[in-house]
């Protein structure tokens, strides 16, 4: 049925709406892919005791391999991140797919650890790209009333990825070697190939942002896949406002972006210190690598309650307010963690409480990624909060390497990294009382 309605109703319409199959199947392949980003990721942190052991790979240079992958993702972060906003998401997220898949298969057959550092920032491009992409793609495909919950769950499938991959690390490695870690994420990326051809379409909000000739006929498309009457026009082009970086940084944005980027860059700081090095310092109290991988795998189950629950949350408590007291959670668990002996249901324990402030804190920060931006400028502005934050998470592992090979104790540098997650949660808390509680309620952004 076509029909002819008021043009400015559409957005609106569209997020009142209770959602379809089709955009509930959306919202699952960002999980997916969240979920094969999280195993990309900590691929090589569950490798990095065997490699170390086989390589004689010291903690410095140990520190550089964890660091590189990083790097790669906050250039694809920054670089790769705003064309989501020119070409369209579903292009980037399929380009990355392929970035990442080759990364991970040269990674697989590297010889030497310059060459791994190398594939490492190949792969880590894709990873960065996609990261950005899928944090907007949730929050379009998600009505209002779901869209916290969604970008939560969106989040929660990197630790998805994260437990899956330590258990499958585990017998793996013990088994095969670590580079089969990495042939697990090619396989990964290719079968979701075709998965986001069926399932993930281009969202409303980028087709009424971006439009061509035939606009309409791909909006209609996408409104009947979700049950919805097709429309005889589009809404009308308003004056074209600032978009991808022009907007992140415009006069009445920039404070939000230098606040929101400010909290994400410290938190992440101290999430991919306890990412990186929680196998690596189980290892070091005296276990197995597959013992490591199987405590880091605790870390992300607990750290997938921790988000579920924040996105269930956020609606009645304030998202807000629960992303602050879960960095601030995290910044307490990880000082306890680097005091924690070598105990390994203690350590499971810790490292439990640590994944679930840890990934709670994650959920929260995308979740006001989103709201933070226009439409237009979505992608550019989480691609550029996210890239920026890459760099931090890409100078912690490295950090951490220098300041373990200078002699400091787990305790010590792990109450350093502590510090910089207390700090974040104040500098957010900071941004709801500075925006009146824009984000606090976790409104969609203006559109």
């Amino acid at each position: 049925m076509t029909i002819a309605v008021d043009p400015g109703d559409l957005r609106r319409g569209f997020s009142a709406a209770p959602m379809s199959r089709a955009q509930i199947a959306a919202v699952a392949v960002t999980v997916a892919l969240s979920a094969l980003d999280g195993y990309d990721v900590l691929s090589v942190t569950f490798a990095a005791p065997a490699i170390a052991r086989d390589w004689g790979v010291g903690k410095a240079a140990l520190g550089g391999l964890l660091s590189a992958g990083l790097a790669g993702m906050a250039l694809g972060s920054l670089v790769l991140a705003p064309f989501a906003d020119i070409v369209g998401r579903r292009t980037l997220v399929l380009a990355s797919l392929m970035l990442m898949a080759a990364g991970m298969l040269l990674s697989a057959f590297a010889v030497s650890l310059s060459q791994l550092v190398a594939w490492r920032v190949l792969t880590g491009l894709g990873i960065g790209a996609m990261v950005a992409v899928i944090n907007p793609l949730a929050a379009e495909f998600a009505n209002t009333r779901r869209r916290a919950l969604a970008l939560a769950l969106m989040a929660m499938g990197y630790p998805l990825g994260g437990l899956v991959g330590g258990l499958a690390s585990a017998l793996l490695l013990r088994f095969y070697g670590w580079p089969a870690v990495f042939l697990a994420g090619v396989a990964a990326a290719v079968l979701l190939i075709p998965v986001v051809l069926l399932f993930l379409p281009e969202p409303l909000a980028f087709l009424l942002a971006r439009r061509r000739g035939d606009s309409l006929a791909r909006v209609n498309a996408l409104l009947v896949r979700c049950g919805r009457d097709r429309v005889t026009i589009l809404p009308p082009e308003t004056i074209k406002a600032d978009a991808g970086y022009a907007a992140v940084f415009a006069p009445r944005q920039v404070g939000t972006t230098i606040r929101v980027t400010l909290a994400n860059f410290l938190f992440v700081m101290a999430v991919y210190y306890v990412l990186s090095w929680l196998p690596q310092m189980v290892a070091e109290a005296g276990f197995p690598p597959s013992t490591a991988s199987l405590v880091a795998a605790a870390a992300n189950l607990a750290g997938i309650a921790g988000g579920v629950m924040l996105g269930w949350l956020a609606r009645r408590a304030g998202l807000n307010r629960l992303t602050v007291a879960t960095m601030i959670g995290l910044g307490l668990a990880t000082t306890v963690f680097g005091l924690t002996p070598a105990s390994l249901p203690l350590l499971v324990l810790a490292a439990g409480i640590c994944g679930f402030f840890l990934f709670g804190g994650i959920a929260g920060l995308y979740a006001t990624f989103a709201v933070s931006f226009a439409a237009e400028a979505r992608a550019s502005g989480s691609g550029f909060v996210i890239g920026i934050g890459r760099i931090g998470s890409a100078a912690a592992p490295l950090l951490a390497g220098w300041l373990f090979a200078s002699g400091l104790g787990q305790g010590a540098v792990s109450a350093a990294f502590g510090a910089c997650a207390v700090f974040a949660g104040l500098i957010l808390l900071l941004h709801e009382w500075t925006l009146d509680g824009h984000v606090a309620n976790a409104e969609p952004a203006a559109t």
